[in-house]
């Protein structure tokens, strides 16, 4: 039934309107589509994170960094609930620190976090493209904890 109201619309003459609605039809089809995975490992295995901050510079012109490790359960899962699922545009050289995700002394990932407000977010390579991740003023907050 709704082909022949539709042959009624698109007559053999009108292809031009034939082509205007298949184009219709993928442009709502594509924009349905869910958007692709972040490309994290599940980060719910990581049994501990490495949080490396950058310091101040020392007499030499050299950046101090600061390492701590994260073991305890519920501080993991804590940092792992900072990354989000936001996009956010990069800013490349501009980050707070690393943040290494291990199990079982193995790294599942690394990524770059900037805790600075309007840079807040997490960066990492995944597929060798960078994506980017929205990191909200409490992660940030989080984060910081540890660096004092």
């Amino acid at each position: 039934m709704s082909l022949l109201i539709l042959s009624k619309y698109f007559s053999p003459m009108s292809s031009i309107y034939k082509i205007i609605f298949v184009m219709l039809i993928i442009t709502f089809t594509s924009c349905a589509e869910k958007p692709t995975e972040s490309g994290l490992p599940d980060l719910s295995s990581a049994d501990k994170i490495m949080i490396t901050y950058k310091a101040d510079f020392d007499s030499s012109g050299k950046m101090n960094l600061k390492s701590v490790d994260i073991t305890d359960v519920n501080e993991l899962t804590a940092i792992e609930q900072t990354i989000s699922d936001e996009p956010f545009p990069y800013l490349y050289c501009i980050s707070s620190g690393t943040m290494t995700f291990y199990k079982d002394s193995s790294a599942l990932i690394t990524v770059v976090f900037n805790t600075e407000k309007d840079y807040r977010h997490v960066a990492y390579n995944y597929n060798n493209k960078l994506t980017a991740l929205k990191l909200s003023e409490e992660s940030a907050k989080l984060l910081d904890k540890f660096k004092n």
